[in-house]
C-alpha cells in the first residue's frame, strides 16, 4: 500500500491554518471590530496558526521540499511565537513601550519574507502576489505600532485580509485540482519557462514544491 505521505502534498492545510489566522488578527487591526476581539487570534495562533503549519512544515522536509518546509515551518513558529508573547509579556510591558516592542517583534519578518518572495517568483504566480501581500501587510504594521499611527495599522490590517483571501485561494485551487484530477483555479505556474519543451501533457496545478 501507498504511503499516505507520498501520494499527498498537506500545503493546503497550512496554507488554509495561515489564512485563518491572518484573517482573525487582520480584522482587528483594520479597525473593523474592536481590538478586544484579538483574542480570538491569539488563540488560533497556537493550535491551527502555530502547530499546524509547523507540522506540516516537517512533513513538506521530509518529502525534500525545502521551500515550503521553511515556508510552513517558519510562519508556523511566527504565529505560535505571537501567542506567547501576546499571552505572557505584553501585558507585562509600560503603555507606552507595547507598540514599540511588537514593532520589533515584527520587524525581523520584513527581511524573511523578502528572501522567501524572491524564491517564490519559482514557483506561482499566485504565491508571488501572496508574499507581496505579507510585505504590505508587515511593513505599515511595524510603522503604525512604532510611530502609534492608526492609519498605517488599518492600511496593514485591510492588506492582511486581502492576503488571507489571497492564501485560501491557493488553499482552494490545490483542494480542487486535488480532488478532479486537474487544474481549475489558474495560479499561473511559473515554473515552465525554465523548462525543455515537450510534447502537450495536461496541466497540473503547481503547489508550494
Amino acid at each position: 500500500m501507498t504511503s499516505l505521505t507520498k501520494t499527498i502534498d498537506p500545503a493546503p492545510l497550512a496554507l488554509g491554518a495561515f489564512a485563518a489566522n491572518t484573517f482573525l488578527l487582520s480584522f482587528t487591526n483594520a479597525g473593523l471590530i474592536n481590538k478586544s476581539a484579538a483574542v480570538a487570534a491569539v488563540a488560533t495562533s497556537f493550535a491551527f496558526g502555530g502547530l499546524i503549519q509547523i507540522l506540516v512544515g516537517f512533513w513538506e522536509l521530509r518529502d525534500g521540499r525545502l521551500f515550503p518546509a521553511v515556508t510552513f515551518g517558519s510562519y508556523g513558529a511566527f504565529w505560535v511565537s505571537f501567542g506567547i508573547y501576546d499571552t505572557f509579556f505584553a501585558g507585562e510591558l509600560a503603555p507606552a513601550l507595547r507598540g514599540p516592542a511588537t514593532a520589533l517583534f515584527l520587524a525581523p519578518w520584513i527581511i524573511f519574507t523578502l528572501y522567501m518572495l524572491i524564491g517564490s517568483l519559482r514557483t506561482n504566480i499566485a504565491l508571488v502576489i501572496a508574499f507581496l501581500l505579507v510585505e504590505a501587510l508587515l511593513i505599515p504594521t511595524v510603522i503604525g505600532f512604532k510611530t502609534g499611527n492608526v492609519t498605517a495599522l488599518h492600511i496593514g490590517g485591510w492588506a492582511g485580509i486581502a492576503l488571507a483571501v489571497e492564501v485560501w485561494y491557493i488553499a482552494a485551487a490545490e483542494i480542487i485540482a486535488h480532488q478532479f484530477g486537474r487544474a481549475i483555479l489558474p495560479l499561473g505556474d511559473l515554473t515552465k519557462a525554465s523548462q525543455a519543451p515537450t510534447t502537450p501533457a495536461r496541466e497540473v496545478t503547481p503547489t508550494l514544491a
